[in-house]
């Protein structure tokens, strides 16, 4: 009876050993299919975006609240819902009026898990800003504004009072991604990126190249590469790194 049962406990611990060992890979393939088909869709209401603006649209019928275009009948005729042109022209005025107050006075004694904009006020209401791209990494996550912790855990996180992911001079755009968060793969493969590696950011206005110029791991608590700096078009991704003890930092700077 004995051998019985310590029989049976051996293949309960190599079964919860096996699964141990599994479900980071398991668990990256469902993250990255759902962040796949999140990118699927931005792309899709990119390509389709209405004329006009979201509460002319309610108030004549075309969308219902949620969004999604319906016929007369109130039935719905769209796989998503839609953004309209107007309020995308008001997110891109305010976001670069918000990379240009940073240029005077960059702050970041904040609260980072606060975003930059509120996305429900242009009519967006899956949180995503755009979506970042690494080929030689395999890397392709939403972005999402603030680093809160659902967030954190589903993308890459705008830091608020850093720029906006619109380039150009004196701009530096700062996405945070967890590294092996509960199994949530987000970020966990930058430092296998290389020096010259492209990493593209791509949002509702445009998609932007950057090269890999530095990597390294600094401090918990270091800040000096997510100013912005004069003159330069940066981007700069952040990982935890050693259990949360230090970060590891890839900076880029625009193709």
């Amino acid at each position: 009876m004995r051998y019985k049962v310590l029989a049976v406990v051996a293949l309960i611990l190599v079964t919860v050993s096996l699964l141990l060992f599994a479900y980071p890979n398991v668990s990256k393939q469902v993250i990255q299919k759902k962040n796949d088909e999140i990118i699927e869709q931005f792309d899709e209401i990119t390509d389709d975006v209405q004329n006009g603006d979201r509460e002319e649209a309610i108030e004549d019928g075309v969308i219902n609240e949620d969004g999604y275009l319906i016929d007369d009948n109130g039935e719905i005729v769209s796989d998503y819902p839609v953004v309209f042109q107007k309020d995308l022209d008001r997110l891109y005025e305010d976001s670069v009026a918000y990379n240009e107050a940073l240029k005077d006075r960059q702050d970041l004694d904040v609260d980072f898990s606060n975003a930059a904009l509120d996305l429900t006020d242009y009519g967006i209401y899956d949180g995503v800003y755009g979506y970042i791209n690494a080929p030689a990494i395999g890397l392709n996550v939403p972005i999402y504004l603030g680093a809160s912790d659902g967030n954190m855990a589903w993308g890459g996180s705008h830091l608020m009072n850093t720029s906006l992911p619109l380039g150009g001079e004196s701009t530096n755009t700062v996405i945070a991604g967890h590294t092996g968060y509960f199994g949530m793969v987000v970020f966990d493969y930058i430092p296998s990126l290389n020096i010259g590696d492209t990493v593209s950011v791509t949002t509702y206005f445009d998609t932007l190249d950057y090269r890999v110029i530095s990597k390294k791991e600094i401090t918990a608590t270091e800040t000096n590469d997510i100013y912005i700096v004069k003159g330069k078009d940066l981007l700069t991704l952040i990982t935890c790194a050693r259990m949360g003890k230090s970060r590891y930092e890839v900076v880029c700077e625009r193709a």
